[in-house]
This record gives C-alpha cells, sequence and structure tokens, in this order.
C-alpha cells in the first residue's frame, strides 16, 4: 500500500503529466481541450463508482497517453509504477490497426479485460457519449456509437453497477436523439 503522502502525489504528477502530453490537442470539436476528457473520466470514477484506488485513477487520467502520444508503458511504469501501467496498456488499442479493426478487438477483448479496466472503459465511454449529447457530435458518429455503446456496457456488465447505470442512460439518452434525428 502507497501511504496517503505518497499517493497523492502521484495523482497530482498523473495530472500534471496527462496535461503535458496532451498540450496543445482538442476534442472532435476542435474547440475544447483534450485534457479535459481524462479529467471528467477520473471524476466519473471518483463522484460516481466511488473508486478511492489511486492505481485506477491514475491510469483515468493517463488511459489514452500511450495510444495518443509517443508516450509508452515503460515511460508510464517508470513514472507512475507497473500498476498504473498496466491498466493503460489494458485500455490501449493498437495504433497499427486500421480504426475499424482497433475498435472490433477493443469490444472483442473486453470481456477478458481486469474489473478495474472495465471501470475506466465505463467511464472514459460514459464521456465519450455525453460528449456527444453534449456537442450533437455528426449524426453518423452518434449513429455508430449507439450500438457500439451498448455492446461495451454489455461487455462490462459487473464491473460497476453504478457507472453501468450512469452509462444506460446517456445511451438512451442518444437512442431518443438520434430517433429525432431521423425523423426530421
Amino acid at each position: 500500500m502507497i501511504p496517503k503522502a505518497e499517493a497523492s502525489d502521484r495523482y497530482a504528477r498523473a495530472v500534471t503529466y496527462m496535461f503535458e502530453m496532451h498540450e496543445g490537442t482538442t476534442r472532435d470539436d476542435g474547440k475544447t481541450p483534450y485534457a479535459t476528457h481524462p479529467l471528467r473520466v477520473a471524476e466519473y470514477l471518483r463522484t460516481l463508482a466511488g473508486e478511492t484506488d489511486e492505481e485506477v485513477l491514475c491510469a483515468a487520467l493517463l488511459h489514452d497517453v500511450i495510444e495518443d502520444t509517443g508516450e509508452n508503458f515503460d515511460d508510464i511504469a517508470k513514472r507512475f509504477g507497473d500498476g498504473v501501467a498496466s491498466l493503460v496498456a489494458e485500455l490501449t488499442n493498437d495504433n497499427r490497426l486500421p480504426k475499424q479493426r482497433r475498435k472490433a478487438l477493443m469490444l472483442e477483448s473486453l470481456p477478458s479485460k481486469s474489473p478495474r479496466a472495465k471501470k475506466i472503459k465505463l467511464a472514459d465511454r460514459l464521456d465519450n457519449v455525453l460528449d456527444l449529447l453534449r456537442e450533437m457530435g455528426s449524426p453518423d458518429k452518434r449513429l455508430r456509437y449507439e450500438p457500439e455503446s451498448e455492446r461495451l456496457l454489455h461487455a462490462c456488465t459487473g464491473a460497476c453497477p453504478p457507472l453501468e447505470n450512469a452509462l444506460t442512460e446517456a445511451i438512451d439518452q442518444l437512442k431518443a436523439v438520434n430517433r429525432q434525428h431521423a425523423g426530421k
């Protein structure tokens, strides 16, 4: 167990590192700083799931670092420990593959992921769906996200009921928006 003072320091270092790694990048709207996404993912874990595991919260902050930057597993392990790095690795897609194949593999592999990784994935998807609803993302992306999100939710069943419930509600809202736009 990590002493509380060190754990708090590690979390603060993860926040700083995440900001550095995602500096200058934005969400799909081209305006919102990308760093808002991992911050919200960690916050959903903390508030909705009651998560206190420092490794989970740090991995939530860093879940896209390997995938989106030049950093690798060893960089994260050196800075934040093997536990955080292993969780981040579980959540990282192989960028060498075409995007559709990466997404398919992620969904196929989710049932075999650790419960902690599934929790992070639920919070990640919750934020992405809510972001689509906030920004009213492109109709194509909203339509793709609906069945993909349902499959993700099913693959993570039992990992974290509060996050599963929140994601179910968000998917229901997404369905309503998709139906509304299909009727226009």
